[in-house]
C-alpha cells in the first residue's frame, strides 16, 4: 500500500530540538552535561515550593483545582505586575497575560502576527525554538548579525529597509545562546528604528534577573516612554522557569492591548489557561517573599559557576578557542576556529561531556566553528572535569 501522510509539510520534514535531542545523553552514567540551559535542581527552591503547595487546603486548593480565566488568576498577575515592576517596568495587573512558560509566548505571536511570507528578523545567534516557531507559522527568516554588544544596529537598519520584516525577536539581556547584553544606547536606538520602520519588536527576557555583579541595562520595554510611539511597537515575554522553577510552566507577556487579546483567543484553543494549581503556588510563593529570597543565592551561584567556566576554557583550551565571559544568565558563546564542532560533540560524548554545537542557532548561514556551553546546572567541580574532557575530545579531533 502506498504510504499516506496526514502531517502538514512543515511539520514532517521539520528537524527537531537539537538541545532536547542531547537531553537523552544525560542520563548515561558519569555523563556531564555543559549543554542544555536548565537550571539546577539543587538550586530550586523545593523546601519553600513544597510548603506552599502544603499550605493549599480548603476552599483555596480546592479552586486552584478547577478551571480559570484564560488571561490568568489575578492573584499571580499581581505579582508579575510586582516583579515587573522590580525590573522598573510600569505595569498593572490587567496588563498581564499569564502563560505556560515563555515559550508559549513566541509560538502565540508567531501564529497571531505572522502570515505566510510574512519576514521576522532574528539575531544570528538565537534561541532554536524561536526559529522553530516562525517557520511553523510559514515566515520567512532573515537573521541579524551581533557582535560582542549584540545586534548590530547598521545591519539591522539594513534589514528593515530591504526586506520590511513584520518583527524582530530578540534576547537582549544574556542573550541565548551568546550570552551578550544590549548596551542603553543600542537599545534606545533599537527602539527609535522600530518605530520609523513599523516593526514590532518581540523582547524575550528569562534571564534578566540572574545578573553577577553588575545589574544590565533596563528591559526594551521599560524604555517605550521614553522613545516616543514605541510603546506601541514593543512587547516583553519573560518567564518564571530560570529563577524559580520550569516544572510549574509559568511565564507571562506584557504589551500592547490588541496583541494581548489576539494572543489570549490564540491561548483559548491551545490550553484554555496555565494550570490554575501552579498559578496558585506561584502566586503564595511570590506573594510571601520567596523569591526575592532566593534570588541572591542563585545569582551567587551562578555567577560563581560561570567565573569556573572561564577559568577553566583558560587553563585547558587557552589559545584554541575564543569567547566572551559572561555577566549574567547561564551561557558560555565560544568559536573554535577550524574546528567542526559537530564533530567535536562525536568525541565529547565518547569521554562522557556534553556540548552544543553552535549550528543548531542560526536561521541561516551557520558558523559551524561555533558552540554554546551551560554552567547552569553543574558545580565547579564538574565543570572543572567537564572542560578537561572537552579538551580531551579536542585533541582528539
Amino acid at each position: 500500500m502506498t504510504h499516506i501522510s496526514f502531517v502538514n509539510d512543515r511539520y514532517a520534514n521539520a528537524p527537531g530540538s537539537p538541545i532536547r535531542e542531547l537531553k537523552r545523553f544525560t542520563e548515561l552514567p558519569g555523563m556531564i552535561s555543559l549543554a542544555g540551559g536548565y537550571p539546577a535542581p539543587e538550586l530550586m527552591d523545593s523546601i519553600g515550593l513544597q510548603k506552599i503547595f502544603s499550605s493549599l487546603s480548603g476552599p483555596a486548593f480546592a479552586s486552584a483545582l478547577e478551571y480559570g480565566g484564560t488571561e490568568g488568576a489575578i492573584a499571580l498577575r499581581t505579582e508579575l505586575a510586582r516583579l515587573s515592576n522590580s525590573r522598573g517596568i510600569t505595569v498593572e495587573p490587567g496588563e498581564v497575560l499569564t502563560l505556560s512558560g515563555s515559550q508559549q509566548g513566541i509560538d502565540l505571536l508567531a501564529r497571531t502576527l505572522l502570515s505566510k511570507d510574512d519576514t521576522v528578523l532574528v539575531e544570528a545567534p538565537t534561541y532554536p525554538a524561536a526559529i522553530s516557531a516562525f517557520r511553523f507559522a510559514g515566515a520567512a527568516i532573515h537573521q541579524v548579525a551581533t557582535d560582542d554588544e549584540g545586534l548590530v544596529l547598521e545591519d539591522l537598519e539594513r534589514a528593515l529597509i530591504r526586506l520590511k520584516p513584520k518583527a524582530l525577536y530578540t534576547v537582549p539581556t544574556f542573550g541565548n545562546p551568546s550570552g551578550r547584553t544590549l548596551g542603553e544606547g543600542r537599545r534606545r536606538e533599537l527602539l527609535k528604528l522600530a518605530v520609523r520602520h513599523r516593526c514590532l519588536v518581540i523582547e524575550d527576557d528569562p534571564y534578566g534577573d540572574l545578573w553577577f555583579d553588575q545589574a544590565p541595562p533596563p528591559s526594551l520595554y521599560s524604555m517605550r516612554h521614553a522613545v516616543d510611539g514605541a510603546e506601541r511597537v514593543v512587547t516583553y515575554l519573560s518567564s518564571l522557569s530560570k529563577t524559580l522553577a520550569p516544572g510549574l510552566r509559568l511565564g507571562w507577556m506584557l504589551g500592547p492591548a490588541e496583541l494581548r487579546r489576539a494572543c489570549v483567543l490564540a491561548k483559548q484553543t491551545d490550553d484554555m489557561h496555565a494550570s490554575t494549581l501552579t498559578q496558585a503556588a506561584a502566586a503564595a510563593y511570590l506573594a510571601q517573599g520567596l523569591f526575592a529570597e532566593n534570588l541572591p543565592r542563585l545569582r551567587s551561584i551562578y555567577g560563581k559557576r560561570a567565573k569556573a567556566l572561564v577559568r577553566a576554557l583558560n587553563l585547558q583550551l587557552g589559545d584554541r578557542i575564543e569567547f566572551t565571559a559572561p555577566g549574567g544568565g547561564m551561557f558560555v558563546w565560544g568559536r573554535a576556529p577550524g574546528v567542526d564542532t559537530a564533530e567535536w560533540l562525536k568525541a565529547a560524548i565518547e569521554r562522557s561531556v556534553l556540548f552544543v554545537p553552535g549550528a543548531a542557532f542560526y536561521a541561516q548561514e551557520a558558523d559551524n566553528a561555533t558552540f554554546r556551553l551551560s554552567f547552569a546546572g553543574q558545580d565547579e567541580a564538574g565543570i572543572a572535569i567537564g572542560v578537561s574532557r572537552l579538551e580531551e575530545a579536542l585533541r582528539f579531533l
